[in-house]
């Protein structure tokens, strides 16, 4: 027995022993160590993974602890899956006999982890400072758990969260345990959650929070929590990766300072309850809310929340609200009550504005928005009792409504209604700019009212805008179920000029009717209809009633029509297109027959625009598209001028490996090609602009080698010459060109390639014969060339630029070269940028020695200017020429501070550079000198400067010894400020000083504050500038101006004063003396208060108003000038007078509006006492001395500049309208010297009443009769000796309208004493008048000379028998021989009266021109029977012929003025209609090219006949025809003589070529 006792005891102690042992050597560390490495290789050949264990301890009796974990993804170490320094597990071992689990403590120290692809569908990543647990009591068999105290530090945890791969489907098995809370804490932990797929982020820092006292019952959803407080943390919720919009952007949330304390917190299904005591936080865009309060209670029967509380500090919101749970129901009981208040101040509704300007913000009401809302009912009848906003002077807003069935969407019934009213909303209107405020308005008590309704699964609703009698009013349907839906909107009776006042938009009423089944528009079952009609628009005085437009689908076909004739915009447009999901094609056509794009407020200036478009595009919408766009009859009309550009082409197709692209009007052609279709060609471009802002943002350059790779295929040229749209835009501008090419190819294999050029560019009489460039890209980088070439036009001089250069990745640079005609080098200057060691930037200046201005200069090979920052610049640069002219930059590095940076420039002499580049650079003297002080602070940097010009002149005037020295200072950290002075002879004429004071807050305004002092500056020193002649000033001008306040809205004030200030104008040989008064500024006005201008006399000239300039760029005047008796000129005539002797006027009249579009009415008087004189220096009247340059000869290449534009008139008065009514007095005479000597003059006395006007358009209208009492004309030409004729009592000139085409009714005679030849062969003396009658317009003018013996009856009646063309040739020829030739021969018709005045007048003219080999002058006068009946028709001709060249060159001009009834039919005769031209082709004079335009009047059955042509003359002398076609050159022998004079006409030749 005992045996068998003993055998079972060893049976069961051996277990027990062995048991014992495992347990005894487990806690022997070197086996631990031992088991820890079996592990490890275990675990690391069954997971693949590296798996590593610095140590695991196992202490009595059971405390757990590991160090020097790390988990790698694979045997490599690619990726770390986790690290762990250590963690320490301690608990207590009997309490495990009960199946309990009491942990004395769990203390995790800096974990890492990064699960990557291990968890399907989420990462994990991170890591853990310190994690702190302990449990007393954990019953596995109960599943309760009770936590003492929870601790999380310094952590960061981030989950990505994907899509699973594959759906979890496994039946999980219910979790019912209980754990108890006593302490949770976190402190300082990062938490983030973000979605790869989506766009949701979440992301938040808790800097300490706490929990005390929750429980967790997962069995029975129960969740309580005792407190709960935050403090000090952020959240961010981002829906979006678009940047945040300003203001407060919910796609964007981002919140700090968040402090929370929330007590009694349980959540049990129905049963809730929370005590939120504290919640406060800021957001990103500036909200703050001080505080959320509230309780909410839940049970089983309702939901209480007594009253919640939101404050910030300018607004406040509450929320009271019961909801029984029953009144959810689809079978509701009971009614849910809710009531909401607010108030919203300024600062919170600009918040959610967003970023708005200073101006609207300060004119933003400063009332609250007071909003109230509430709600009452069940699922089964839910109402809207209100929803009313009050903005106090603002707006006003009721809303109303019912719901009935709310949670059946099939039963859905309800309706909603509302009205909204305007009061003030000008607020707005400071969001426009400054000329849109006036242009619109914004109209008072508008009403806007709007009903929803949802009936049976339909959805209706209806809007109307009020506003005046007008009424905008729109209904629309829409049911989901069979997509079905409506809309038909009015206008009725609306007055947008109430919106635009300026506009002439008067009255609209107009109707658009839409419905359709479907909204997938590729879809065949989906169909469309839409009509739309303008039934009246009223536009200034017209009213328009036909602009419709009609639009369908079916069918996968649409169809738009729209037809108007609105006067604005009138147009015929239809568009067709086939629409299908991988074919759509579309053709447009459209006729914009006018287009008013000034009065649609489309442009600033008025502009007309007319045009055709046809056009035709198709794609699969995936690779492949074709587009055709042509544009043509194509018009655009200003005031000045009307254009018509040629057709616009546009022709591209694309798909998946080409894309090309051809563009043509005119002659002007553009053409893209690619190697990809036009996305990838896109795509590629891209990739190129990203990879280089990548490259700047990382290493600030851009590596061009690293772009080259990524560059498309694909090519450009364009080519144009003088008849495209781009020349005609031009033009508008006055500058043209001849032809223009340019060619730009990229490749990933070639890189960048450029290169184009321009020929013959000129603008105005400016003109540039070529500019040309080339760039070229290798694989070291890019390189270019640029050439400028001018030849001598007029007396601009001849020049040619270079510039040459490449750029790198580390720089750049540039070499420039300048040559004058000779090819003498005026410049040649290089410069190089980079980047320099310590990462700034250095500019670097070659060769060594330079040529500036013709001169060489040398320069320090070793120059440089470095720029890190604006507090660290160094330079080291010198240039020095002749005569001490230096330009020097260096750097100072003073005891204490930073690097200043100083810059000199020595004995710079003007007058060098004038005449280096006189045509280009104004004619200037003086010597410059310059330096500048660039002092570097801590916290800002000072700039000194001054600069000197020693004895300035401007085109050869004293401008003076000028000093100018200028000082910025910085005065604060926001504060700046800037002195200047200026000096003249060494007196102070200006200084100013100014200080700016920036204000970093948004919503405040930066300050100015400066002072402008003009000091007794002489007016003299303007001369220089004013042309020779014109004027002189002299006197002193004082002034000061000061500026205070706002930099959007300063206070300006000042004056400015003239000091005995006088103008001389030799013209005239007057002076005007300006008033010593000063001129006020105040108020943004310059105020004339009654300002004086005297001229000769006592009465003065008198400006009375002001200009306001509150707008700079749209000053607006309003001016009255007046002058009484006013003495405008009282002079004696001088050798420099252009007007002399007297003049008195009366004025009034007013000058209004902005200053570009002047308004301008009143009356101007010439009054009695009025004698005066313009001398006419250059008087087409006095021609003996002048007939060699009666034709000079000129470029038609610069002509062709002025051709089919309109030139711009001399005086420009841009949008002036004036109107005045001019007054002249008939005692007035008016004088004109014709000839310096006066020998040759007008005198006229006369009055009259004309009306002058000048329009915006810049047409002048001049209406009125200018009547003649009397007056002499006395005047020479080279064959009428000189005559004095005494202007007839009653002639008159009379404007209708156009200034240059008055009508005239002019008669003047001269009395001639003469002996008459009597029938019986004697004679005897008889007084006649002889001389001429002016009648019709100036562009059509009769003419007729008239011949009376007004004291001699018998002569009287012999000149009556004559008819008018005989009498108009003894006139002539009186004039001419101061003789009487008719006499009684004439009855005879003995004597051929052309043929006598012919011989005369061809005998004085070579008497007069004397030694002008070169011109033949020729006049005649022949007479015709004009129709065979009697009536006489009379040619005064002349011709007119002048060789150059050696008389290579003939240019032969002839005319005539015909007299006689019924000429030309009332058409305008012209005064030259033969003209031709003659070019000898070799010296000998008998070959020549003529070309030749001529009219003559051959007899009555041909009558005027024209001949234009051109041809090849030959003029040989020969004895028998055959020697005409005898071509063969003969010898000749060549004497001495005449090979001398041979060599002297060669030289000739080649010196006037």
């Amino acid at each position: 027995m005992n045996k068998w006792i003993k055998i079972l005891s060893w049976f069961f102690l051996i277990p027990i022993g062995l048991i014992l042992l495992v347990s005894i050597l487990l806690y022997i560390p070197p086996i631990q160590d031992f088991a820890v490495r079996k592990a490890a290789e275990y675990a690391t050949e069954a997971t693949g993974m590296k798996i590593g264990i610095k140590k695991i301890r196992l202490d009595f009796p059971l405390n757990f602890t590991i160090d020097g974990v790390e988990i790698l993804s694979d045997a490599a170490g690619t990726d770390t899956i986790l690290a762990m320094k250590h963690l320490g597990i301690s608990i207590k071992p009997l309490p495990l006999l009960k199946q309990e689990v009491l942990v004395k403590s769990v203390d995790l120290q800096s974990a890492k982890v990064n699960t990557g692809n291990l968890i399907d569908g989420l990462e994990v990543k991170g890591m853990v400072g310190r994690f702190y647990l302990v449990a007393d009591r954990v019953k596995l068999g109960e599943q309760k758990a009770v936590v003492n105290n929870a601790r999380l530090e310094d952590s960061a945890i981030t989950l990505l969260m994907g899509e699973p791969a594959e759906e979890d489907t496994t039946a999980s098995e219910p979790v019912n345990w209980n754990i108890g809370l006593e302490y949770v804490g976190l402190e300082n932990v990062s938490f983030a959650l973000q979605m790869p797929s989506d766009t949701l982020r979440i992301a938040s820092f808790i800097k300490k929070a706490a929990l005390n006292g929750g429980e967790i019952d997962l069995g029975n959803s129960i969740y309580k929590v005792g407190k709960f407080t935050v403090n000090g943390s952020t959240a961010q919720y981002d829906a979006s990766f678009e940047a945040p919009a300003e203001g407060l952007d919910f796609s964007h949330i981002a919140l700090s300072d968040i402090e929370i304390d929330w007590r009694n917190l349980i959540y049990a299904g129905k049963n809730m309850d929370a005590d939120l005591r504290t919640f406060s936080f800021s957001e990103r865009s500036g909200l703050r809310v001080d505080s959320v309060v509230g309780l909410m209670h839940s049970d089983n029967h309702q939901i209480h929340i007594p009253d919640l509380k939101i404050r910030t500090a300018h607004s406040k919101m509450d929320l009271t609200a019961t909801v029984p749970w029953k009144s959810l129901d689809k079978k509701p009981e009971g009614n849910m009550q809710a009531v909401f208040t607010s108030s919203f101040g300024k600062e919170d509704l600009l918040i959610a504005g967003g970023n708005l300007s200073t101006p609207f913000v300060h004119a933003f009401p400063t009332q609250p928005l007071e909003m109230k809302g509430e709600v009452e009912g069940n699922m089964d009848m839910l109402y809207l009792n209100s929803f009313d906003a009050e903005w106090d002077d603002i707006l006003s807003l009721q809303t109303r409504g019912i719901m009935q069935n709310a949670a059946d969407e099939k039963m859905r019934n309800g309706e909603v209604d509302a009205v909204m009213t305007s009061h003030n909303l000008d607020f707005l209107k400071i969001l426009l700019s400054p000329k849109d405020r006036q242009m619109f308005n914004i109209p008072r008590n508008m009403e806007l009212r709007a009903n929803a309704r949802v009936a049976n699964g339909t959805y209706e609703g209806e809007l109307s805008f009020i506003e005046g009698r007008g009424v905008v009013s729109v209904d629309a349907r829409y049911t989901p179920e069979t997509e079905s839906y409506s809309m038909n909107a009015r206008i009725d009776s609306l007055e947008p000029i109430h919106f635009m006042p300026q506009d002439s938009l008067m009255w609209l009423t107009a109707e658009f009717n839409a419905e359709g089944k479907g909204t997938d528009i590729f879809k065949p079952s989906t169909s469309i209809r839409a009509e739309g009609k303008i039934k009246d628009i009223v536009y200034g005085k017209r009213s328009v009633s036909d602009v419709n437009i009609d639009a369908s689908l079916k069918e996968n076909f649409a169809q738009v029509d729209l037809v108007s004739r609105f006067p604005l915009a009138e147009m015929d447009i239809t568009l067709n297109a086939t629409l299908k999901k991988n074919d759509i094609s579309a053709m447009l056509i459209a006729d914009m027959q006018h287009i008013d794009l000034h009065k649609l407020h489309l442009t600033d200036a008025p502009l007309f625009t007319s045009f055709q478009i046809f056009a035709e595009a198709s794609t699969d919408t995936y690779k492949k598209y074709d587009a055709d766009f042509t544009l043509g009859n194509w018009e655009i009309e200003t005031p000045k001028q009307t254009v018509r550009p040629k057709s616009l082409v546009l022709k591209a197709h694309s798909d998946k490996d080409t894309t090309t692209l051809a563009f043509h009007a005119g002659d002007l052609g553009i053409t893209l090609s690619g190697g990809k279709d036009i996305i990838g060609l896109a795509d590629q471009f891209s990739k190129v602009m990203d990879n280089a802002n990548m490259q700047m943002e990382r290493d600030s350059v851009i590596k061009l080698y690293a772009l080259r790779p990524l560059l498309p295929d694909m090519k450009l040229e364009i080519e144009a010459k003088r008849d495209n749209p781009v020349f005609n835009y031009l033009q508008m501008y006055y500058v043209e060109f001849d032809e223009l090419g340019f060619v730009a190819r990229t490749s990933p294999k070639d890189g960048l390639s450029l290169n184009g050029g321009v020929f013959r560019i000129a603008r105005d009489t400016f003109e540039i014969d070529t500019v040309r460039f080339d760039v070229r890209q290798d694989t070291v980088g890019i390189f270019y060339n640029a050439q400028v070439v001018k030849h001598r036009h007029r007396k601009q001089l001849p020049f040619k630029i270079d510039i040459n250069g490449q750029l790198q990745t580390t720089f750049a640079d540039a070499l420039l070269r300048f040559a004058d005609g000779r090819d003498s080098t005026g410049v040649l200057l290089g410069a190089r940028i980079g980047k320099d060691e310590k990462g700034g930037v250095n500019l670097h200046l070659f060769p060594e020695e330079p040529v500036i201005a013709f001169r060489k200069f040398k320069l320090n090979p070793d120059n440089y200017i470095s720029y890190h920052n604006e507090k660290n610049v160094e330079a080291d640069f010198e240039l020095r020429g002749e005569n001490n002219a230096a330009l020097r930059v260096y750097s100072v590095m003073p005891d204490s501070g930073m690097t200043e940076l100083h810059a000199e420039l020595n004995q710079i002499d003007l007058d060098v550079i004038s005449k280096a580049f006189p045509t280009y650079v104004p004619p200037l003297q003086g010597l410059l000198n310059a330096d500048m002080q660039y002092v570097p602070s801590d916290s800002s940097f000072m700039v000194v400067s001054g600069m000197s010009v020693d004895s300035l002149h401007y085109d050869k005037g004293r401008v003076g010894d000028l000093l100018m020295n200028l000082v910025y200072l910085p005065m604060g950290k926001d504060e700046h400020q800037v002195d200047m002075h200026m000096f003249r002879d060494g007196n102070e004429i200006v200084s100013a000083t100014a200080s700016y004071n920036a204000t970093p807050e948004d919503d405040e305004k930066d300050d100015i504050n400066g002072n402008l002092l003009v000091s007794a500056l002489p007016l003299e020193m303007l001369n220089a500038f004013i042309p020779d002649g014109m004027a002189k000033l002299s006197g002193l001008l004082n002034g000061e101006l000061n500026i205070a306040g706002h930099t959007d809205e300063p206070d300006i004030s000042g004056f400015m004063q003239m000091d005995t200030a006088k103008m001389y104008i030799a013209a005239a040989n007057s002076s005007l003396t300006f008033d010593n008064k000063k001129i006020n500024i105040k108020d943004y006005k310059i105020n004339f208060n009654k300002y004086s201008i005297l001229s000769a006399g006592k009465n003065p000239f008198v400006i009375d108003g002001n200009i306001n300039f509150e707008n700079p760029s749209s000053m607006v005047a309003d001016l009255k000038l007046t002058a009484d008796n006013m003495q405008l000129l009282n002079a004696k005539r001088t050798k420099n007078s252009m007007v002399y002797g007297k003049i008195m006027v009366d004025m009034n009249s007013t000058v209004k509006g902005p200053l570009e579009s002047l308004v301008m009415r009143g009356n101007l008087n010439l009054l009695g006492g009025s004698n005066f004189t313009y001398v006419l220096t250059d008087s087409p009247l006095t021609v003996q001395d002048r007939l060699s340059g009666l034709v000079t000869f000129t470029s038609f290449a610069e002509d062709s500049l002025n051709r089919g534009r309109v030139k711009p008139a001399e005086l420009k008065l841009g949008g002036l309208d004036m109107l005045m009514t001019v007054h002249i007095d008939q005692a007035v005479q008016i004088n004109v010297d014709l000839t310096p000597d006066q020998s040759s003059h007008i005198n006229l006395e006369g009055g009259g009443d004309l009306s002058f006007q000048y329009t915006p358009m810049e047409d002048m209208l001049l209406n009125g009769r200018y009547t003649l009492s009397g007056g002499t004309v006395k005047y020479s030409l080279p064959v009428i000796p000189l005559k004095e004729f005494k202007v007839h009592d009653g002639s008159y000139v009379q404007w209708t309208g156009d200034i240059m085409d008055p009508t005239l009714n002019l008669t003047a005679t001269e009395r001639i004493r003469t002996s008459v030849a009597m029938a019986d062969n004697s004679s005897r003396m008889v007084n006649f008048d002889v001389g001429i009658s002016l009648t019709e317009r100036l562009e059509n003018l009769g003419l007729k000379f008239i011949l009376d013996a007004p004291e001699d009856a018998s002569v009287q009646e012999q000149l009556a028998r004559m008819g008018d063309e005989e009498r108009s040739k003894q006139a002539v020829s009186m004039l001419v021989t101061g003789m009487y030739l008719a006499g009684a021969s004439t009855a005879k018709g003995g004597m051929n009266m052309g043929s006598a005045l012919n011989s005369f007048l061809q005998s004085e003219i070579n008497n007069i021109i004397g030694s002008q080999s070169a011109i033949d002058i020729n006049l005649g006068m022949e007479s015709y029977d004009n129709n065979g009946d009697g009536t006489k028709r009379t040619d005064y001709s002349f011709r007119f012929a002048k060789r150059f060249y050696n008389d290579r060159i003939s240019v032969i001009l002839g005319g005539r003025i015909s007299t006689g009834e019924d000429i030309n039919r009332g058409q305008a005769q012209p005064f030259i209609d033969n003209v031709s031209v003659e070019y000898r082709l070799d010296r000998t004079g008998t070959r020549y090219v003529k070309l030749f335009h001529n009219k003559d009047y051959e007899s009555l059955l041909e009558g005027e006949l024209t001949e234009t042509g051109a041809g090849i003359v030959l003029r040989k002398k020969m004895q028998f025809l055959r020697e005409l076609f005898d071509f063969r050159k003969k010898k000749k022998v060549v004497t001495e003589e005449e090979e001398k004079e041979k060599e002297k006409e060669v030289k000739s030749e080649e010196g006037e070529g």
